[in-house]
């Protein structure tokens, strides 16, 4: 079902995020310089620089360390826990497979989680539902991770449109179950943000991150920019966002 105040995030978000984050100095700049041009062309060079900051290597792989806390786990780890939950991370139209297909984030994810099944033995939970409408994710990660992983979802939450919803929704069915440790599987940039949500719901957490910023190469090359560099600094500084959203909103 669309979800009217995810809609309004991701509006809010695209006004504080690049490209318009750094679009707006040189438009302004460029409004500006021919009545004020000190101030028009600081304005220009700042939203270039700007520009530029935020399309290399470089600059993802210091912000992804503010908030890639968790190191890797040891699929023996899984040991002590009762269930290894997914969280949901986009969908997109994919009329080649005849329907819709995990974001890059969302497979990602399950590749992963599939891994680490295979390994411990231990049952899935998918979550995810549809915040601008369409299927769920929810019930799109149980038929890849079925149909491409030979897993079968125990749990699959279709409802929630958000994160924090992600856990709520997770949590009375899990517990339902009577599991209480969970693996949460995510990007280490979004875990961050997600397993204190999921602990305020009384679940013991075990952090299970995957897609880390990382690059090889030469060094030179981490300042050359590229379109995966700008994605995930886009990413990233979302993600910076949500947390500083949450840690003023009373209640989460």
């Amino acid at each position: 079902m669309f979800s009217l105040a995810v809609f309004w995030h991701r509006l809010l978000g695209a006004l504080l995020l690049p490209p318009i984050l750094n679009l707006l100095p040189i438009i302004a700049g460029a409004m500006l310089i021919r009545r004020w041009q000190h101030a028009g062309r600081l304005l220009l060079a700042f939203g270039v620089a700007l520009t530029y900051l935020l399309s290399i290597p470089q600059t993802a792989i210091w912000l992804a360390q503010g908030v890639e806390r968790y190191p890797p786990i040891r699929p023996a780890d899984l040991a002590a826990v009762d269930a290894i939950a997914v969280l949901g991370g986009g969908k997109r139209p994919a009329p080649e497979f005849g329907g819709n297909a995990p974001s890059s984030d969302t497979l990602t994810r399950l590749r992963y989680a599939a891994y680490l099944a295979r390994h411990s033995g231990k049952p899935v939970l998918v979550t995810g539902g549809a915040p601008l409408g369409g299927e769920a994710e929810g019930k799109m990660m149980a038929r890849v991770l079925r149909d491409d992983y030979g897993i079968r979802a125990r749990w699959m939450e279709d409802m929630s449109d958000t994160t924090l919803e992600n856990a709520r929704l997770s949590a009375v069915m899990l517990k339902a179950d009577g599991a209480t440790r969970v693996a949460l599987v995510s990007q280490g940039w979004h875990l961050a943000r997600a397993v204190p949500f999921f602990q305020r719901q009384g679940l013991q957490v075990l952090p299970a991150p995957t897609g880390f910023i990382r690059y090889e190469g030469p060094a030179f090359q981490r300042y050359l920019p590229s379109g995966k560099a700008m994605e995930e600094c886009h990413a990233l500084l979302r993600e910076y966002i949500g947390l500083l959203y949450y840690r003023m909103r009373p209640g989460t």
